[in-house]
């Protein structure tokens, strides 16, 4: 087994074989069961606690992805629905600020890690930072790119209702200069202007313009909580796929080591049957019985 102090390839150094198996022992922390060197009870407490809050945000940008595919369905969504939407993103904003601070809490300090590059602990606090990291911003890009997306549905939808309301001759600029606009009374004065619209076609124009102003809003806002992690995790790419590598192939290294004590053990008791149903040394032989 490898201690906490027991040195480890060079940090940026080439890897031999055995580094890479002292690595796998290294990388592969399951919560709660660190045992390697002196651990960090309190370090692995707060990556339990951001695993847990990443899988909160991503339960909550499922539902949000759902919510949205139901407005969009709805000519005239209700303001409770609409409303609920918007919780959801202040909740989605939200829990990315928390992530953002805590993997902040858990960084690995330039100092500390320059200091102790060769340790086993010091290698998993990166590590885990890193996947974490990882796993952050590829959620945040998700539902950045989602709500892209609905907003691209939002902007159709009132394409079609100037279509079906005679206003088609608002080009794709001026319909992009419209909703730049920032003002519903100014988006919707300017779609008046020699059309006729019905009034069912006008709200649902005005309340999908008010939908992409809201969403518009909520995408800056989720976009600068992440900003400061999306360089770092780009820089840590080849760090982070090495150590997916190692983690596979070490599911394979815990699978054969779990068989080779399951075959160990196995052997031991049937030596012990062995010895068990084994003469004592030295005892006489057993008399033959007669009749």
């Amino acid at each position: 087994m490898v201690s906490g102090t027991e040195p480890l390839a060079a940090c940026g150094g080439d890897d031999s074989s055995d580094d890479e198996d002292k690595e796998r022992v290294a990388l592969v922390v399951h919560p709660g069961t660190a045992r390697l060197g002196s651990p960090d009870e309190e370090f692995f407490q707060k990556v339990r606690t951001i695993r847990q809050t990443i899988v909160k945000l991503e339960n909550k940008v499922r539902e949000l992805e759902k919510q949205q595919v139901t407005i969009l369905a709805t000519p005239l969504p209700e303001e409770s629905m609409k409303q609920d939407l918007q919780n959801l993103r202040d909740e989605i904003k939200q829990l990315g600020r928390e992530i953002r601070a805590q993997l902040k809490a858990i960084e690995p300090q330039k100092e500390e890690a320059d200091e102790n590059c060769n340790s086993v602990n010091t290698r998993m606090r990166k590590t885990q930072h890193g996947i974490l990291s990882q796993q952050f911003v590829e959620l945040i890009n998700k539902c950045n790119l989602m709500q892209s997306e609905y907003r691209e549905k939002n902007v159709e939808r009132i394409r079609r209702q100037l279509k079906i309301t005679n206003a088609g001759t608002v080009s794709d600029e001026e319909l992009e200069q419209m909703l730049d606009s920032g003002q519903s009374e100014v988006f919707v004065s300017n779609i008046l202007k020699d059309t006729q619209v019905t009034r069912q076609a006008l709200n649902e124009i005005s309340a999908r313009h008010s939908e992409i102003q809201q969403l518009e809003r909520s995408i800056r806002e989720l976009h600068e909580i992440f900003t400061f992690l999306a360089t770092e995790v780009e820089m840590q790419g080849e760090m982070i796929n090495r150590i997916e590598k190692n983690i596979l192939s070490s599911a394979d290294y815990v699978e054969r080591g779990q068989e080779h004590v399951k075959i160990t053990l196995e052997h031991q008791k049937k030596a012990r049957k062995v010895i068990l149903s084994s003469p004592p040394l030295g005892s006489p032989p057993s008399s033959p019985e007669f009749p």
